[in-house]
């Protein structure tokens, strides 16, 4: 009961709209009998009649057309609209000539048992006058979920070139010369390693993630290998930092998929900044968790750290909202992301399913 109030409220509209227009399409009819004398008898059987043409009618776009020409099974919906038509054509015999004759109620075939020559020419055709309705009435409806459906596609991707136009901006306002900086890390990377191999590596990394960066600027997607590398290259880093004191393992399974599956730029990176900006991640006890796997057409990311009260710094990460927004965009009903935290511990999961798109 609770699920059929809950129903009823969410589609009184629609609801209202069919209500309404019966309401007006039996008012028609009425008022034309009134003015044809001698079919007013035919008023009292309306209720029997209408009842059953609207359940025919209903019955015939939910129960037949929808499904069957979504599963494109065409054969099916013949026998299931003639089966339908069918039980019509029974049903109505059975309110002519049993229960409207025990309610006392008159009938134009009352008089005389005219099966073959009116009753069944009749209900035939009323069968197929209301079937070609509920097919009018589907086709349309279809149309005009398709035309919303294509609206909503141009605002996602109208709203998808401005978020991708105010990141292009952003970036070029803060971007320094590549070449310039990239040819100075070259030069540090040489220096430091006749002295500090390790020196050397951290320069070397921090020079891949830079070029990272700043070749992910301008594209709307990303294969998850430049992303993955540039992770790889940023815990190296932080591993070097701070050594045995850093607690934050990394698993990554699927690797070979790395190069053919794409996703918008900064959206793993940002997950994995967001752990060492807001985590404790120095905890033997509560390790950092970054669990990456990956398949033909998909994309699981999931993470788990003990969370700080005050972040260990306030820049840099597009944020988990943003990231929200920009996969919802691009990904729509194709992806989950949910955000949780249990006992001081915060965790991220994050689903793609890239198969049919």
């Amino acid at each position: 009961m609770h699920r059929l109030i809950t129903w009823l409220k969410a589609n009184r509209k629609t609801l209202l709209i069919h209500t309404s227009v019966w309401a007006i399409y039996l008012l028609i009819n009425n008022l034309l009998l009134f003015s044809w004398s001698l079919q007013r008898a035919f008023i009292v059987q309306m209720p029997f009649t209408y009842g059953l043409v609207a359940i025919l009618f209903y019955t015939n776009i939910y129960a037949i057309i929808d499904p069957c020409i979504q599963r494109k099974q065409y054969v099916r919906l013949v026998l299931y609209t003639l089966l339908l038509i069918g039980g019509y054509v029974a049903i109505r015999f059975w309110l002519f000539y049993t229960l409207m004759p025990a309610l006392g109620i008159k009938t134009i075939y009352t008089k005389s048992f005219i099966v073959y020559d009116r009753f069944i020419p009749d209900s035939l055709w009323l069968a197929m006058q209301y079937i070609m309705f509920s097919y009018g009435y589907w086709f349309a409806m279809y149309s005009i979920g398709l035309e919303r459906e294509k609206r909503f596609n141009e605002k996602r991707i109208a709203a998808l070139q401005a978020e991708k136009a105010q990141s292009e901006l952003a970036f070029l306002q803060a971007q320094l010369n590549p070449h310039f900086l990239y040819n100075t890390l070259n030069f540090f990377f040489a220096d430091a390693l006749m002295v500090s191999p390790r020196l050397a590596d951290s320069i070397m990394a921090l020079s891949q993630m830079m070029r990272s960066v700043s070749e992910v600027g301008y594209q709307s997607m990303v294969s998850v290998g430049q992303e993955l590398n540039y992770i790889r290259c940023y815990l190296k880093i932080q591993q070097y930092r701070f050594g045995d004191q850093l607690h934050v393992q990394l698993h990554i399974t699927g690797d070979e998929y790395e190069q053919q599956l794409t996703i918008p730029p900064l959206i793993l990176i940002s997950l994995v900044e967001n752990m060492f900006k807001y985590g404790d991640m120095f905890d033997p006890t509560s390790p950092a968790v970054i669990s990456i796997e990956l398949t033909e057409d998909s994309i699981r990311f999931t993470s788990s750290n003990r969370k700080k009260d005050v972040p260990n710094y306030t820049q840099g990460g597009l944020g988990l909202t943003n990231i929200d927004k920009q996969l919802n965009l691009i990904f729509g009903t194709k992806y989950s992301f949910e955000k949780n935290e249990i006992n001081n511990i915060f965790s991220a999961a994050l689903f793609i399913d890239m198969a049919n798109l």
